[in-house]
C-alpha cells in the first residue's frame, strides 16, 4: 500500500517549529542582553538614588517627620501651606529662591557667553590649541570646596584681588561683607569654574558643523560676522539649550560655594542665602524633614518648569 506524499509550501514550518509565532534572532537577542547588562549599574543608580528618592521626598512632604525621633504624622498640605506663608511673608525660603533666580540669570548668561567665546577661540587653527584647552579646563577639574577656599582668601579686604586693585590706586570693597557684592563675588567664582565644561560642549558642536556651509557662504560674499550669526549660532541651538539647561539646574541648586564662603546663615543679611541652604537648615538643623522634602519638591517643580520653557524657546531645529 502506497502512502501519498503530503505537499508543503517551500519555507513552511515543519516538525517542532510549526507552533512558533516568530523566529528568534539569537544575535539580536544577545546584543540586547549585552546592552542592558552594561546599562544595569546606571539604571540601578537612577532608580534607587533618583526615582525612588523623588517618590520618597514627595511622600514625606505630606507628613510631619521629626527626623526619625517620632512617628511620622500625616500633615496633608500643611507643609505646603507653611511654604506659601513663607513665600508671602519674605521668609528664608522666599529669600533663597529670589537669590537663586538672580544668581541663575547672572551665572547662566555670562558663563554661556564666555563658554561660546572660548570655544570659538580654540576652534581656530592656531598653535598650542591642545595646551590652551587643558589650561582653560583646569578650573573644572579642581574641587569646588578647594576653589571656594582659594577665592575666600582672594576676596578678603587684604586679599589678592584688593592688592591688585591697590596697585592701580583703586580702593577695593569688602567683597564678602557687603550685601551688594557678596552674591556677585560668588557668581564670578561659579562662572570661572563651570564655563570650561560648557566650552568643551560648544567646541565639540562647532567641529560637527560642515565646513561646506562656510565655504558656500564665502562664495556668496558673507563675512565672518554674518557667518557667525547666520550659520554658527543657529546650528548651535541644541548645544545652547543643553548648556543653558544644565547651567540653570546647577545654579538653582547652588550650595557648596555659598556655604563655604559665607556659612549656613547666608550672610551678610541673607544676601547669599540659597534655596538649597534653607532646605539643609530645615532638615538637619531644625530636624523638620517633612517640611524640607516639601521645599525640595517645590524647588524641583521650579527647575523642571524652567527647563521645559528653555526647551521650548531655545532648542529649535535649524536645517539648511
Amino acid at each position: 500500500m502506497q502512502l501519498a506524499a503530503r505537499k508543503t509550501r517551500p519555507g513552511a514550518p515543519t516538525g517542532s517549529r510549526r507552533g512558533l509565532p516568530f523566529k528568534i534572532n539569537r544575535r539580536k537577542l544577545t546584543e540586547t542582553l549585552t546592552a542592558y547588562t552594561f546599562l544595569a549599574p546606571y539604571l540601578f543608580v537612577l532608580i534607587v538614588f533618583t526615582l525612588i528618592a523623588i517618590v520618597t521626598a514627595l511622600t514625606l512632604s505630606f507628613f510631619y517627620v521629626d527626623f526619625g525621633f517620632t512617628e511620622p504624622i500625616f500633615y496633608g498640605f500643611r507643609n505646603y501651606l507653611n511654604i506659601w506663608y513663607d513665600l508671602t511673608h519674605d521668609g528664608d525660603f522666599a529669600v533663597g529662591l529670589r537669590n537663586c533666580v538672580e544668581y541663575t540669570i547672572g551665572v547662566v548668561t555670562l558663563q554661556t557667553i564666555l563658554a561660546l567665546f572660548l570655544a570659538l577661540l580654540l576652534n581656530q587653527k592656531v598653535r598650542g590649541r591642545g595646551f590652551f584647552r587643558t589650561i582653560f579646563y583646569l578650573p573644572a577639574m579642581t574641587s569646588s570646596v578647594a576653589i571656594s577656599l582659594i577665592f575666600y582668601w582672594l576676596y578678603q579686604p587684604q586679599g589678592g584681588i584688593n592688592y591688585v586693585l591697590s596697585l592701580l590706586h583703586i580702593q577695593g570693597p569688602a567683597w564678602l561683607e557687603n550685601p551688594s557684592t557678596a552674591l556677585p563675588a560668588i557668581m564670578l567664582l561659579n562662572i570661572w569654574t563651570t564655563a570650561p565644561t560648557f566650552m568643551l560642549m560648544y567646541l565639540a558642536a562647532l567641529q560637527d558643523i560642515p565646513s561646506t556651509l562656510y565655504e558656500a557662504a564665502r562664495v556668496d560674499g558673507a563675512n565672518s560676522w554674518q557667518m557667525l550669526w547666520k550659520i554658527t549660532i543657529p546650528l548651535l541651538r541644541p548645544t545652547t539649550f543643553a548648556v543653558v539647561a544644565l547651567g540653570s539646574i546647577g545654579a538653582f541648586q547652588m550650595f557648596d560655594q555659598a556655604f563655604v564662603m559665607e556659612g549656613a546663615s547666608g550672610a551678610p543679611l541673607r544676601s547669599t542665602l540659597t534655596a538649597a541652604m534653607v532646605i539643609y537648615d530645615t532638615a538637619f538643623q531644625k530636624s523638620l524633614m517633612g517640611l524640607a522634602c516639601a521645599q525640595a519638591f517645590v524647588l524641583f517643580v521650579i527647575i523642571f518648569t524652567v527647563t521645559l520653557l528653555q526647551k521650548r524657546y531655545i532648542d529649535v531645529n535649524i536645517q539648511y
